[in-house]
């Protein structure tokens, strides 16, 4: 595989579960660093266009109720929320739902689209590095 689909395939990772793009990239052998970037990168991009979508992806979430199932069911995403604010869900979405449904979420829930995807930059950072370092370790440990 050319190395640029494999770095596509990376970023596609990261926009969709971030914490599968670096143990993908470091099976395709690609530094941790570069990873670490194209997942964060992904992770924020789609996070980015769902913020930037902000009301229509709001409507949508509110026609269908999402925000109500999950305040319903009182899981861990809806107490995040509660308890921390648009802070904790922006460090805690990418790494539990993705940061494009996190974005959905956070936009349907009230917060302010710029602090949110602050937040959920820094949250994609943040778990992209922890990622990268724990796949590249993993690596080491194998003998690769």
């Amino acid at each position: 595989m050319h190395a640029a689909w494999k770095l596509l395939t990376i970023f596609a990772l990261g926009v969709a579960e971030l914490w599968a793009a670096a143990p993908a990239g470091a099976l395709m052998g690609f530094h941790p660093l570069l990873v670490c970037v194209v997942a964060a990168l992904g992770a924020v991009s789609g996070g980015t266009v769902v913020v930037l979508l902000g009301e229509r992806v709001k409507a949508w979430l509110q026609k269908r109720r999402r925000d109500e199932k999950m305040e319903k069911k009182g899981g861990l995403l809806y107490r995040v929320w509660l308890r921390y604010g648009v802070i904790g869900w922006g460090l805690l979405a990418p790494l539990l739902v993705g940061s494009p449904l996190g974005a959905a979420f956070g936009l349907a829930l009230g917060a302010h689209p710029r602090r949110l995807l602050a937040w959920l930059a820094a949250g994609s950072i943040l778990w992209s590095v922890v990622f990268s370092l724990v796949s590249a370790l993993g690596w080491r440990l194998l003998g690769h």
